[in-house]
């Protein structure tokens, strides 16, 4: 009996690793446990099921993971730039994702149809429940967190994580019953209100406690997914009627929700006292610009390999000081824009390997025929703009493992059924 479970655990490790994983998430600010344990076991997936040898073959043969794994070996060779170096040992292992999660996934057989569909589950059965959970504190203590969203203070999100990871997480997690409703179609009726459900509650969640970034990626995501209706699957007047919904539903919020309208007059506040010249600190939108024009100049000054990961810190403080700038020490920010972050740590190298392995799926087409690719995608881009993404274990871990799965998935049957193969 103890053999059978030895090997059912085994031959399931990357399935056991994922579903970690995606648990992990809400608690990995209090607890990288879940994750750290997740990630290695995807890893050792291959090693126990076909060989070292077999794993990095089916690494080589998948583009997608080698673009993952080039954009790991230049974080790695920024050792060269010396400096911090105890930051950029806590960097590379950190960003470990980016190798074992591809060298995890990359074969045919690393996950069943049915495990995949576990794993989209778990996320939004932990994002959900611990949505529900920070919705019920935000109603409690309802006076003091409307006065926080006043001065740019986030709502609190009661698992711990950071709230601008989770609001993404909401957002991709809304793609996914999007999804299952509208493109595979759920044929269980239980299945099928259950998903309806979850993506109502996601959708109050998002207009709620949710940070501004997590609506970004949520109706960036809305409005590829209306596109690929309308042109893709040929359902215009479901198409339409959903853009007229999220139209209705974008205005209404902003005035008859109390956080959203907060919300949105604080963004109207903060971008007046930034084009005002007003003292922009504790203003989070507001340091955000002055961080992405103190980031830029570290930039134009290390061009072609930029001042290496580690090194991010001290390269900003030094400008912030060099410009006199009127934001306290503690509201000196790095540059919340993954790709002015990448050209700050890696320069134009840098930056070139990160839009690659962005891009890829859309130069070689996958997101064109994967609908859940494209809302990942969209989902990632967005968060780009607005986020130093991948600079956190629940970014990295987050990015790498959907990027991976999703790259790999295959629409074959009409039951919505998907499956994993080399790319």
């Amino acid at each position: 009996m103890i053999r059978h479970y030895i090997k059912w655990f085994i031959s399931n490790m990357a399935f056991i690793g994922a579903f970690l994983v995606c648990c992990g998430f809400i608690i990995a600010e209090n607890t990288p446990a879940p994750q750290s344990i997740g990630v290695a076991l995807v890893f050792l997936h291959p090693i126990f099921n076909g060989g070292i040898k077999t794993g990095l073959k089916h690494l080589y043969t998948n583009k997608y993971a080698l673009a993952m794994v080039l954009y790991y070996l230049l974080i790695l060779l920024s050792f060269f730039h010396g400096g911090n170096m105890a930051l950029y040992n806590q960097l590379i292992v950190m960003q470990l994702p980016l190798i074992f999660i591809p060298f995890g996934l990359s074969g045919i057989k690393s996950l069943k149809p049915d495990q995949k569909i576990i794993i989209f589950a778990a996320l939004i059965a932990s994002v959900t429940i611990a949505g529900i959970a920070s919705f019920i504190n935000y109603l409690v203590y309802f006076d003091e967190i409307q006065e926080r969203i006043t001065r740019s203070k986030p709502i609190p999100i009661v698992t711990g994580i950071n709230h601008i990871y989770y609001s993404v997480l909401l957002a991709f997690s809304a793609g996914i019953l999007q999804w299952q409703i509208f493109v595979t179609g759920i044929q269980n009726k239980l299945y099928k209100r259950a998903a309806w459900t979850a993506l109502i509650v996601i959708i109050i969640l998002l207009h709620t406690i949710s940070a501004r970034t997590g609506l970004l990626c949520f109706y960036a995501e809305a409005g590829a997914s209306i596109l690929w209706l309308i042109f893709k699957s040929g359902k215009i007047m479901l198409g339409l009627s959903i853009a007229l919904g999220l139209g209705i539903l974008a205005f209404a919020t902003t005035k008859i929700i109390p956080s959203e309208k907060n919300r949105f007059d604080n963004t109207k506040l903060d971008l007046h006292k930034y084009e005002s010249g007003d003292n922009i600190n504790h203003y989070s939108l507001s340091m955000r610009f002055e961080a992405l024009k103190v980031g830029w100049a570290v930039f134009e000054k290390n061009i072609l390999t930029g001042v290496g990961p580690a090194n991010v810190p001290d390269a900003m403080f030094n400008q912030y000081a060099i410009e006199n700038s009127q934001l306290i020490i503690s509201n000196r920010i790095k540059p919340h824009n993954e790709f002015l972050y990448a050209l700050v740590s890696m320069g134009i190298i840098g930056a070139a390997s990160l839009c690659f392995m962005m891009f890829l799926p859309v130069f070689s087409g996958a997101v064109f025929l994967n609908y859940l690719f494209l809302m990942f995608i969209v989902v990632c881009l967005t968060a780009f703009q607005v986020e130093y993404l991948l600079e956190r274990q629940v970014g990295i871990t987050f990015f790498c493992l959907f990027y991976i799965l999703l790259s790999g998935m295959d629409k074959r049957s009409k039951n919505g059924n998907m499956e994993l193969h080399p790319n």
